[in-house]
């Protein structure tokens, strides 16, 4: 492929003009001359990544696990042939904002795009048990910013074999998690856990992975070919503006403002996405 694709988010990514083009495509909602934030990066690496793989053809059959109402969803409907979306809908801790019920009854109420979503597809499925769908059945798998999410290493490793096995041989997956850039002493980590444990809040419950675990509980499960080599290298450009969430409370930034936001700070650890692209043999 032209573009490298397995790296951590890349604030200067959006200093190229197709990159910038394709965000702006994807989030007209925000002002690119700084609203840049590390969930556009997503949006419009995964897109890039699946125009270069060829899919984006008005034929592919595409899955999206943990899907949520995410913009790509939309976007990519009438690109595709098939687009379907999985989520917990209207369960659990995300069942406000990120996956509500309204995605099952009225989705085209939360696109931020004017056009047909005829080949949109919702369902209610869990991400570690996606008994819907047959082995091989997609051609292309995405989950952006989910599998964090999943619960505990063997639920991880569980959804990524199931991403793994509906993928056709010769598809492509991309998941984007993220990635520890800076962990906190071993005493710290502890206290976290039981914070973790405590706190029914999002970021309580957030899984960070450090490389050597996004390999085991990621990559390895999924049995699929990571197609480059990670990136794991730290642009100065993402930690600019770090974003500090401390007892609960976001911090002030250097700048004033939540953007430009690429990296997070929460009970000590240091975090950003990370993108994988993934080829099924």
């Amino acid at each position: 492929m032209d573009r490298h694709y397995a790296k951590i988010c890349d604030g200067r990514d959006f200093d190229e003009p197709l990159f910038r083009e394709r965000a702006a495509h994807l989030r007209p909602d925000l002002d690119l001359s700084w609203q840049l934030d590390r969930k556009t990066w997503e949006l419009t690496m995964l897109s890039l990544f699946l125009e270069e793989a060829g899919l984006l053809d008005g034929a592919s059959r595409i899955l999206s696990v943990g899907a949520g109402r995410e913009a790509i969803l939309f976007w990519l409907a009438p690109r595709v042939g098939r687009m379907v979306a999985t989520d917990v809908y209207g369960t659990g801790e995300f069942a406000g904002y990120d996956a509500p019920v309204q995605m099952l009854t009225d989705p085209a109420a939360l696109s931020p795009y004017d056009h047909d979503l005829g080949n949109l597809e919702v369902r209610v499925a869990d991400a570690r048990r996606l008994d819907d769908f047959d082995d091989g059945c997609f051609d292309g798998v995405f989950s952006l910013s989910s599998i964090e999410h999943f619960g505990g290493p063997a639920d991880v490793a569980r959804a990524a074999a199931e991403m793994g096995r509906v993928l056709r041989p010769g598809g492509y997956a991309y998941i984007a998690t993220e990635l520890s850039l800076a962990r906190p002493p071993a005493p710290r980590r502890a206290a976290r856990s039981v914070v973790r444990r405590a706190s029914r809040g999002r970021f309580g419950k957030r899984e960070v992975f450090t490389p050597a675990e996004l390999q085991r509980d990621v990559i390895a499960p999924t049995g699929l070919e990571l197609m480059q080599e990670l990136d794991t290298s730290v642009p100065t450009a993402s930690l600019g503006n770090l974003a500090v969430r401390r007892f609960g409370r976001w911090l002030r930034t250097p700048t004033g403002d939540f953007h430009p936001h690429f990296a997070i700070r929460v009970a000590g650890e240091t975090f950003t996405s990370v993108g994988l692209p993934l080829r099924k043999p």
